[in-house]
Order: structure tokens, then sequence, then C-alpha cells
């Protein structure tokens, strides 16, 4: 019948047998000659055999010992090795894949930085920035995006960890040039409906937000490629409502809503819950803010 055995029972084994001494193990131990030989005991019932018997040179190891200590110390140091990986992650050995989720316009603004800076700390793996879909937060459950970054969303799913890394101030981009001063001129002129991958339940929220205060926006078109949409607010007098940290571009200018209208919505990381401790996932998580909080985003 299979037995099951205590891995630091094992240990002092290996020690007896190195050193033929219980007085030695129990200094190396820290213990008493007395907790190592009840631990030899436990061993000797264990296995059901002496594993050492007496003589005059010191403790000498049964035949059945010298049969199993090999294997048991090969077993010990795969043990002690798997548990060091865990401890300690290289990054520079990593070479695995590496996906990422994100929305088009954090691709747009971000992702010649975070590419290079990606390829630097991970220079083994093979790296994919991959657009926002609607089954990205599945895809991240079942491990085919490491991780994601989105806006905070309080409908996802308990095995998705969201752990923010910096909060949104919504405004309203307009042309650099234009003559909006206020903030309610951007409901007076027309807008464009733009598309930010993730973001669309969110926004929805937001229009409904206004409409309590009887603001609508007049979208004349909707969009989701930034450059065209840009080119709108420089050259036709429309507006976007927009992220104030996405913003690179003296041919713009952000118009902030007031505190009372503004969701403050987070931006988060988003992982599988099960992998929040892992070092890579949070190594990963460090890189995402550093780049989004800290680099200009590519001038648009």
């Amino acid at each position: 019948m299979y037995k099951q055995h205590d891995y630091n029972l094992l240990k002092v084994l290996v020690l007896i047998y190195q050193y033929r001494n219980l007085t030695t193990v129990a200094a190396v131990l820290g213990k008493t000659e007395s907790a190592v030989s009840k631990h030899l005991a436990k061993l000797r019932t264990q296995l059901d055999d002496p594993l050492f018997v007496r003589s005059a040179s010191g403790l000498e190891p049964t035949h059945y010992l010298e049969r199993i200590i090999p294997g048991i110390e090969n077993g010990l140091r795969l043990v002690e090795d798997a548990l060091k990986q865990g401890e300690s992650f290289n990054e520079s050995l990593y070479d695995q894949p590496i996906v990422i989720g994100l929305d088009n316009v954090t691709i747009e603004c971000f992702g010649g930085v975070l590419l290079q800076t990606l390829r630097s700390v991970f220079p083994n793996s093979f790296i994919e920035l991959k657009t926002w879909r609607s089954n990205t937060y599945q895809e991240i459950i079942d491990g085919k995006v490491q991780i994601g970054l989105q806006f905070f969303n309080e409908d996802c799913s308990k095995s998705i960890y969201q752990n923010s890394i910096l909060n949104v101030e919504l405004g309203a981009l307009v042309g650099a040039n234009s003559d909006f001063e206020q903030w309610q001129q951007i409901f007076e002129r027309p807008c464009v409906f733009f598309e930010i991958r993730g973001w669309n339940e969110t926004n929805r929220r937001l229009i409904k937000q206004m409409a309590q205060y009887d603001l609508i926006f007049d979208y004349r078109v909707k969009l989701d490629n930034l450059d065209l949409a840009l080119d709108l607010v420089k050259n036709e007098d429309y507006s976007i409502l927009f992220a104030k940290h996405l913003i690179n571009d003296g041919e713009v200018r952000f118009v902030p809503l007031p505190d009372h209208m503004q969701s403050h919505i987070p931006v988060v990381t988003c992982i599988k819950q099960s992998n929040r401790q892992s070092p890579l996932h949070q190594k990963l998580h460090q890189i995402l803010k550093q780049v989004v909080t800290q680099e200009s985003p590519r001038k648009i």
C-alpha cells in the first residue's frame, strides 16, 4: 500500500546518510540529538527498515537504504530547484509567448514604446499586442492573453483581477484654434462618436449621466480611427469625448468636464485571479503602468 512520506524527514535521512552521526546532524539542523533520533525512528517505521546499524566507525546504511538513497537525493534536489524557480524570475531568460490585450487607442498612442520596452525586458519572448475584443476577458481567463489594459468594469467576472494604474480625467478634444471657451459649448457643435474598444458600456453610462443635465452630444459621425477623428477636430470644428492622458498634439486643446460630471474611471490591468502573485504578471503590470503613466503618448 502507498504511504505518504514527510518531506522534512527525508531531508533528515539524507543528512544522516551524509554525516553518519546523529550529534553532527543535530548541530547542522539546530535541533537536539534526541529530536533527530525521534525523526530516525519515524523514518524506520514509515520505510519499514532499520536504515542504519551501529558500527565502530558510526552509523552504517542498510542495503535497502543504499538502493533508495540516490533517488531520494535526486528527488529532493528537483524539489529545491522547483521552489527556487518559484521564488525568482529572470525576465531575460523567459522564452514563452507574451500576449497583451489593449484598447485601440492605447495601441495607437503607446504601442511603439510598449513594444520596445517589452522586447528589451523579454528578449527571448514572442510579443503580441492584441486589440481588445468582446472575448478578451475570456481569453485572459483561458490563459490565451496574459494581461489586458482596460477601463474598470464593475460587471467584470470575479475570475479577473483588476489592478488600477491611473484615474482618467475626461473632457473634450477641440481644435487648438477653435473658439471653444467653455465646456458647455461642446454640446452645441458637431461631435465624433469615437469608439474605444471595451469602453462602450462606460461611455454609454456617461452619456446617460449627462442627459440628466439635459446635455446631449450632437453626434454626426462614428469612428474608431484616431487620426481620422482628429482631422475632423482640427479642420471642421468637431469635438471628441476623450481621456486627458492620451493627448500629445499641439493642434488640439483639452476642455475638461466639470467635477460633477467626471466619472473618475480607473484604467486597470486585467489578469486571471490565480496569476495575481505570478512574477511574470506582476512585471507586465509594472511595465504597462510605467509606459502609460510616465511616457508621453505618440504624437497624434
